[in-house]
């Protein structure tokens, strides 16, 4: 199939490449104006034009919690985002920690319209942190990455195993780095508000220590370690301070941990209530900075979807989690490239080059032979977040009604086209 991007302006992390109509043919980039037949015409004009983004933190909740979540509706979603790749958390039910389910879920992930699945697989048995998986085979049957994302591996002895596995087979582990039991019981960041709520809070201490082990596990070990979701000034320091005693970890953060703070909680709304929790606006500041100095070297969604009826719960029994992979470019965008705070090119190399450097991939490019995973951005126009519109099944946000620019409104992944925004 022959498919053209006509008329929008290109960049990616080579730089501006100007304003050109783009070929894709069998799947990977042909050239730009190159004239000719084509099967699919999109219109870019007056729009951006760049790689298909990257998330390496989602939870599709497929195995077993597809009521909310499904590869569909989550690969679905994905492509609207502007994301072409994302890798899948393997908190499921049953966890994703045997060979046989990481092959159904690259299998049946290959019949689906959207964007493309790369597993992760757990480092535990049933997440329990007691016994490794086999490595091994996982990797052989398609997972790209361990971790036991929504439990913090406490067996330091255990995460010291699973790093020099790992290391061996070149895998990637992704951390929650919480101490359990500084976490405790918290709900929300442990701090003024959560006093004058009465909530029990999880303190940036539970962060940073578990930061600090984890990234000393990796230089003891020289494993690739992904500190995913640092949420908090003290975390981000201690992984900057790692970085520059040369412990091979990268860091995440997310477009919530970015944007939201724990004023948001004020109204005892569960729709915030997320782990590790949103802190405060000293916090976000730090997370910000650490965008452009070097600090963060990935923006992950860590999209986590629940049912309404679960999330309508009270603050203390409501699960944690926020569904956000549609909103969180131009949520991005409007609030960072637009307020003043970050660079178009450093806002995309966060979604782009950097993930694809957390996992040793080839940097996304528009040029001939590269991959054909295109998103098309238009940053001019103007629309409010609607839940009901979302490929999700997740319709809640805490952005409801917001005003954002930058929305992707069409996505192309290995040639095809997978998401087109009609208006």
């Amino acid at each position: 199939m022959r498919l053209a991007l006509r008329g929008g302006r290109l960049l990616d992390g080579a730089g501006d490449r100007g304003t050109h109509d783009l070929y894709v043919k069998d799947g990977v980039i042909e050239g730009l104006g190159l004239g000719g037949p084509v099967d699919v015409d999109v219109d870019a004009e007056g729009k951006l034009v760049t790689p298909a983004f990257l998330d390496l933190h989602v939870h599709l909740r497929d195995p077993g919690q597809e009521v909310k979540e499904d590869l569909a509706s989550g690969l679905a979603a994905a492509a609207a985002g502007g994301y072409g790749t994302v890798v899948s958390m393997a908190n499921t039910d049953p966890v994703v920690d045997d060979p046989g389910i990481v092959a159904d879920l690259v299998a049946r992930a290959a019949r689906v319209e959207g964007a493309r699945l790369r597993p992760a697989a757990a480092i535990s048995r049933g997440l329990r942190g007691e016994e490794l998986t086999d490595f091994a085979a996982l990797k052989a049957a398609g997972a790209v990455m361990v971790t036991d994302d929504g439990v913090p591996v406490a067996d330091s002895r255990l995460f010291r195993s699973a790093c020099e596995y790992a290391a061996e087979l070149g895998l990637v582990v992704q951390t929650h780095s919480e101490d359990p039991t500084l976490r405790d019981g918290g709900v929300m960041h442990e701090g003024a508000v959560s006093q004058r709520l009465g909530l029990p809070g999880n303190p940036d201490a539970a962060e940073a220590v578990m930061v600090f082990r984890d990234g000393e596990v990796a230089r003891l070990t020289g494993a690739r370690v992904h500190i995913a979701h640092v949420s908090s000034r003290r975390g981000l320091e201690v992984a900057r301070w790692l970085k520059a005693s040369g412990a091979p970890i990268t860091v995440e953060v997310t477009p919530h941990h970015l944007t939201l703070t724990d004023e948001s909680l004020c109204g005892f709304d569960p729709v915030y209530k997320v782990a590790p929790p949103l802190r405060t606006t000293d916090d976000v500041a730090a997370l910000r900075a650490g965008l452009t100095d070097g600090s963060v070297d990935a923006i992950g969604t860590d999209h986590a979807p629940h049912t309404l009826a679960e999330k309508q719960q009270d603050m203390l029994t409501a699960p944690f989690g926020i569904a956000n992979l549609e909103v969180a470019f131009p949520l991005l965008y409007t609030r960072l490239v637009l307020g003043g705070a970050l660079p178009l090119e450093r806002l995309l190399w966060l979604l782009q080059d950097g993930p694809a450097r957390v996992m040793g991939w080839p940097a996304p490019r528009l040029e001939p032979g590269a991959p054909a995973d295109v998103t098309v951005l238009d940053l001019g126009s103007e629309r409010a977040v609607d839940g009901a519109r979302f490929r999700t099944k997740a319709k809640h946000t805490p952005w409801q009604g917001e005003a954002l620019r930058g929305w992707p409104v069409a996505t192309v992944v290995a040639g095809r086209l997978v998401h087109r925004d009609e208006g």
